[in-house]
């Protein structure tokens, strides 16, 4: 349902962004939107508190997206949720976020955004990849692997969210939309202890 939820009304927002020449402004201001939310427990909790008001919501986040925030008592908010974004004035994006909150779908207004940016993205031929290493790659390793991407897929280009996880002990994981790749040792580990203990000896 959340999926459903993010792809309606992230194809929505895409919709309106590219009717109106939008595109590049709304894809800068989502991404310190999804930022924000990202990185605040406490603004979360906030924006979901059932006794604070719709209409306090979206004039708090009105306030916290627009420039006059940050020489007002919303800066002292601010640095208690250790935010810091880049300052920005979209009234579009703030109506469709007071919307959203608005209809209750507070939750899933990151997800909302992501969908939203993964459209437009696309609609430049950029693609999305998620690669997980045991290890930090090196520059190097990373040029060539973001090459290889493009070079095996029709994309012209891609961001690739470089992740670490020490369990996979060596090789290497890659995410693209649903599709992954993986080719790390504990996998290698895994499918080779399933293989053994079906052998029957």
């Amino acid at each position: 349902m959340a999926r459903l939820v993010s792809k309606i009304y992230g194809e929505a927002l895409f919709d309106f962004a590219k009717e109106h020449n939008q595109l590049e402004k709304m894809y800068e201001e989502a991404q310190d939107i999804i930022l924000v939310w990202s990185s605040s427990s406490e603004l979360n909790d906030f924006l979901a508190n059932p006794k604070i008001s719709t209409d306090n919501k979206t004039k708090f986040v009105k306030e916290l997206f627009t420039n006059k925030v940050w020489a007002g008592p919303i800066a002292k908010v601010l640095r208690l949720f250790k935010i810091d974004i880049n300052k920005g004035d979209n009234p579009k994006i703030l109506d469709f976020i007071s919307i959203v909150i608005k209809k209750g779908r507070t939750k899933e207004i990151v997800n909302i955004l992501k969908y939203f940016s993964h459209l437009t993205l696309r609609s430049k031929n950029i693609g999305e990849a998620e690669v997980t290493s045991a290890h930090e790659l090196s520059d190097e390793k990373k040029k060539a692997l973001e090459d290889k991407l493009i070079s095996s897929t029709n994309f012209d280009e891609f961001i690739v969210d470089y992740k670490i996880d020490e369990s996979l002990i060596a090789g290497i994981k890659i995410k693209i939309d649903d599709k992954v790749l993986d080719k790390t040792y504990k996998t290698k580990m895994f499918d080779l202890t399933k293989s053994l203990r079906g052998l029957k000896l």
